[in-house]
C-alpha cells in the first residue's frame, strides 16, 4: 500500500479501537483538575480550579475547553484519545524514515496496543499530549531543510511540550544540545521561539504564586532520589513485561544504529522517572518509542520475513495484553460523574462538597469542593466552619481516610450509585448548620 493509504488505516484501527474503551472509563483524580481548568477557561471564569489560580501548565487544559466547546462537557473523553491518534501516525512517519512502510506501520500498531500506552489514551491525564508534541518535536527536527519557517515551529512544539509537561524541556533538550554540538547558529531561533511562547505561563506563576515557575508537584523536588529501589523493583519490571520482553532484547541490539539524539532522548527519559520520588510507568512511555525505534532499527537489516513476523507477533502480544488488562484490572470511575450530575441537579449553585475525589466532583458537579482532612481532628471543624452541605464517600480513592469511611458506614446516604466496578454514597453533612463555630 502507499504511504497515505497506510495513515489511514491506522486511522481507522486506532479511531474504532478507542471508540470501544473511551465510554467505559470516568475521569481520574488528576484529570478532574485539568477538566475543570478546562471548563473555567470556556467559561469565561479564567484560568481557576475551586476559586485557585491553576497550577499546572495550561496546554491540556485548553485543548479540553476546546473539546468542551466543541462536544460538550463530555467532549474531555475524547481530547485525549485524540492526541493518541496523531502520536500514533508521528510514530508512524518517524519510522518511515528509516524504516519499511510495513515495519513502520507494525511499528506505530505495537505502540498503540501497548497496555500503558492505551490506558493512558482512554484517561484525561497529560502524558499522552506530552508524547505528542515530543514525537513532533523530533519529526520537524530530522526535517532535511534547515530553513527559519522550520526553526520556529521547532520552538513553537518544544514550548507547547514543556506548556503540556515541565518535564517536556527535558525530553526536547537533545535537540537544542544537538544543533550547538553542530554549531548551527539558528539554534537561538528555536530557543527565543520557546521563550516568547512560554513567557505568558511564567508571568501567570509570578502574578499568582510569586515565583515565575509554579507546579502542583514542586512539593515533591525536596525528596528527588527516594524512589530508586521501587524503580528497579516494581516500575523497571511492568515497563519490561508491558513492552514484550523479547522486544526489549531487540532494542538493545539495534541501539547502536540508531541516532545518536535517541541515545540522549532514551538517557533523560530514564533519568527523570529514577529520580522522581513517584514512580509510575507512565513516567517512562517514552521508552516505549524508543524501544520500537532500537528494535526496528535491528530488524530492517534482517530477512523481511523476519522482520514483519516478529513485529506482527510483537503487536499480537500488545494487543492480548491491553484487552486482557482493560477488562480485568482497571477501574472505572464512572459513577463519579453520575454523582456530580445529581448534585448540580439536586442542590442549590452555593452548595458545598467534601470529598476526597474533590477534583472530578467538582467539574462534574460545578460545586465549590473540599478535600476531606487526613487528620480527623480537623473534620467536624471543617464541615462547620466552610459550611459543608453534602459529603460524598466513594470507593474508588483509595486515600480516603478510614475514619471518614468509619463515620458515615452507619448513616444513610441521600443517595447510592453502585455498579460491578465501585460504589459511591452521597451525604447530607451531620454538622452543617449545626452549632457554628468561630473562625
Amino acid at each position: 500500500m502507499t504511504r497515505n493509504r497506510y495513515i489511514l488505516l491506522l486511522i481507522v484501527i486506532t479511531s474504532i479501537s478507542l471508540a470501544i474503551y473511551v465510554p467505559h472509563y470516568g475521569l481520574i483524580y488528576d484529570g478532574g483538575l485539568y477538566a475543570s481548568l478546562g471548563y473555567s477557561l470556556l467559561t469565561g471564569n479564567g484560568y481557576f480550579f475551586n476559586g485557585y489560580p491553576g497550577d499546572v501548565p495550561p496546554m491540556l487544559p485548553i485543548f479540553l475547553a476546546i473539546f468542551i466547546g466543541l462536544f460538550g462537557e463530555n467532549g474531555i473523553f475524547l481530547a485525549v484519545p485524540f492526541f493518541s491518534i496523531i502520536f500514533v501516525i508521528l510514530s508512524f512517519m518517524l519510522f518511515e524514515k528509516r524504516f519499511s512502510l510495513e515495519l513502520s506501520f507494525l511499528g506505530a500498531l505495537y505502540l498503540f496496543f501497548t497496555p500503558t500506552i492505551f490506558y493512558d489514551s482512554v484517561n484525561v491525564i497529560r502524558e499522552i499530549p506530552l508524547l505528542t508534541f515530543v514525537m513532533a518535536s523530533y519529526l520537524v527536527y530530522f526535517w532535511k531543510n534547515d530553513s527559519y519557517k522550520k526553526h520556529i515551529l521547532l520552538g513553537v512544539l518544544i514550548a507547547t511540550s514543556f506548556l503540556t509537561k515541565s518535564v517536556g524541556i527535558i525530553y526536547t533538550f537533545p535537540i537544542f544540545f544537538s544543533y550547538l554540538t553542530n554549531l548551527n547558529k539558528k539554534i537561538i531561533i528555536s530557543f527565543m521561539t520557546t521563550l516568547i511562547v512560554t513567557i505568558p505561563w511564567f508571568v501567570w506563576s509570578y502574578l499568582h504564586f510569586g515565583k515565575i515557575f509554579v507546579s502542583h508537584s514542586a512539593y515533591l523536588i525536596s525528596d528527588v532520589g527516594s524512589g530508586t529501589l521501587v524503580f528497579f523493583t516494581r516500575t523497571i519490571p511492568i515497563f519490561i513485561i508491558t513492552a514484550f520482553p523479547l522486544m526489549v532484547i531487540v532494542a538493545f541490539l539495534g541501539i547502536k544504529k540508531s541516532e545518536k539524539i535517541f541515545w540522549g532522548f532514551g538517557l533523560l527519559v530514564i533519568l527523570s522517572c529514577f529520580l522522581w520520588p513517584v514512580q509510575e510507568v507512565r513516567y517512562l512511555l517514552a521508552g516505549y518509542f524508543l524501544l520500537a525505534y532500537f528494535g526496528l532499527m535491528y530488524l530492517k537489516d534482517k530477512k523481511k520475513f523476519i522482520g514483519l513476523s516478529f513485529m506482527a507477533i510483537a503487536v499480537l502480544f500488545q494487543f492480548s495484553a491491553t484487552v486482557s488488562v482493560l477488562e480485568t484490572k482497571v477501574v472505572s470511575y464512572g459513577l463519579l460523574d453520575e454523582a456530580g450530575g445529581w448534585l448540580r441537579e439536586n442542590t442549590d449553585q452555593d452548595a458545598k462538597i467534601m470529598t476526597q475525589s474533590f477534583r472530578q466532583i467538582h467539574y462534574f458537579s460545578h460545586r465549590l469542593t473540599y478535600q476531606i482532612p487526613q487528620d480527623p481532628s480537623f473534620f467536624q471543624r471543617t464541615l462547620e466552619r466552610e459550611g459543608i452541605e453534602y459529603v460524598v464517600i466513594d470507593s474508588y480513592e483509595k486515600t480516603t481516610p478510614k475514619y471518614a469511611r468509619e463515620f458515615f458506614k452507619d448513616l444513610t446516604p441521600l443517595v447510592t450509585f453502585k455498579d460491578s466496578y465501585g460504589k459511591v454514597d452521597i451525604y447530607r453533612s451531620p454538622y452543617y448548620n449545626a452549632s457554628r463555630i468561630d473562625t
